[in-house]
């Protein structure tokens, strides 16, 4: 078991670990003192930001992973690209990319790997293909080159925290089942911002909303922070897609094996359970590690022996598998499509907000 997968039981509560918990809580205050004295320094000006020729529209969120930025940021450029030319900047996180500090412009397919660029840009490299998709750390650089490139619009992916580049729309994605992270700061919980800085956003995006009740808790508990309006989503499962090009409507009567490596793998697991599959092996990566040929092998094998039909996993897992596995049992992976289920008016609006901030074309 690895240190990431220990402290994660613990922060939900699947381990007592009294002294680790104390430390990890000794280290959650100096966490936070870091960040709030981080966010002094630009809300005093003393560190600058950047400002970019065209809008910038910033995607994020307080807590670590799991809130489905990535699955937001699709269906907010595939709304918006009959209105202009949208950039995303994604930081490439744990990519070869980010590791070197370089700057990197997704135009060549055969060229382009998950390990290179990133499991989650690459997925947005291949669902929008209209999108101009820039990956490194110094998003200013790359705000610079989208306008290069000209671009209407950006779109900058896990921009919260990144204040260095001047935002027109903060908008901020929050978990339905776990809004404030635990009540910890990292690495005691999941919080890496302050739910005060819900105050300076101009939405809210609250996804794994259950039913209309659900909604209504989290609107009012968020009211608290603040008066932004608020979105509900959640991913709505289109269909299982499989290694032998099967695309399977449900997975009634199916037993499964699951793996991921994801941020809230339980919201997960809940999709593959409401569509028909009877979850009899699961296997919980840490969020953006893939498994190896030789680990899924294992896994399969398990499962085998479990009585499984099937193995799934998300598709962000899907995009950093080795292309020929030779595994004893059929891999799928769940194509699923984020949907605003409550706040439709107010989501439509914010469409509307940003048409606004685009610049205005000549016409000859």
């Amino acid at each position: 078991m690895s240190a990431q997968t220990y402290i994660i039981d613990v922060i939900e509560g699947r381990r007592k670990g009294v002294f680790v918990k104390g430390a990890l809580l000794a280290m959650s205050g100096v966490f936070e003192m870091g960040v709030k004295l981080r966010n002094l320094a630009f809300d005093r000006h003393w560190f600058k930001e950047t400002k970019v020729d065209i809008p910038v529209i910033s995607i994020g969120n307080i807590i670590a992973g799991g809130t489905g930025k990535t699955a937001f940021i699709q269906r907010l450029a595939k709304d918006l690209r009959s209105k202009g030319k949208v950039s995303i900047l994604s930081r490439g996180y744990r990519s070869e990319i980010e590791k070197v500090g370089g700057s990197l412009h997704l135009i060549e397919q055969s060229r382009i790997t998950p390990e290179v660029c990133g499991d989650e840009a690459y997925l947005l490299f291949k669902s929008l293909p209209d999108a101009v998709l820039f990956v490194g750390k110094d998003r200013v650089l790359n705000a610079q080159r989208a306008v290069y490139h000209e671009a209407d619009l950006i779109l900058l992916d896990d921009g919260m925290q990144y204040r260095s580049l001047h935002r027109n729309l903060e908008i901020v994605m929050l978990h339905g089942d776990d809004l404030y992270g635990r009540g910890f700061f990292l690495p005691r919980g999941y919080l890496r911002d302050s739910p005060k800085r819900l105050e300076s956003a101009d939405a809210i995006i609250v996804n794994h909303i259950q039913d209309l009740n659900h909604f209504h808790e989290m609107e009012k508990e968020i009211g608290a922070w603040t008066k932004a309006p608020v979105i509900g989503t959640r991913m709505v499962p289109e269909e299982i897609e499989t290694s032998c090009g099967e695309r399977l409507p449900d997975l009634k009567d199916r037993r499964i094996g699951v793996f991921c490596g994801l941020g809230k793998p339980d919201s997960f697991f809940k999709t593959l359970s409401e569509i028909g599959g009877e979850i009899v092996e699961k296997w919980i990566l840490p969020d953006h590690i893939g498994p190896t040929e030789e680990e899924l092998t294992h896994f399969a094998d398990r499962c085998a022996e479990r009585g499984c039909d099937i193995i799934v996993c998300s598709e962000k897992d899907w995009v950093k598998l080795p292309l020929d596995l030779d595994l004893p049992m059929t891999l799928g992976y769940l194509k699923a499509d984020l949907k605003v289920v409550t706040g439709k008016e107010q989501y439509e609006e914010l469409l509307q907000t940003i048409q606004t901030l685009l610049p205005k074309k000549e016409h000859a």
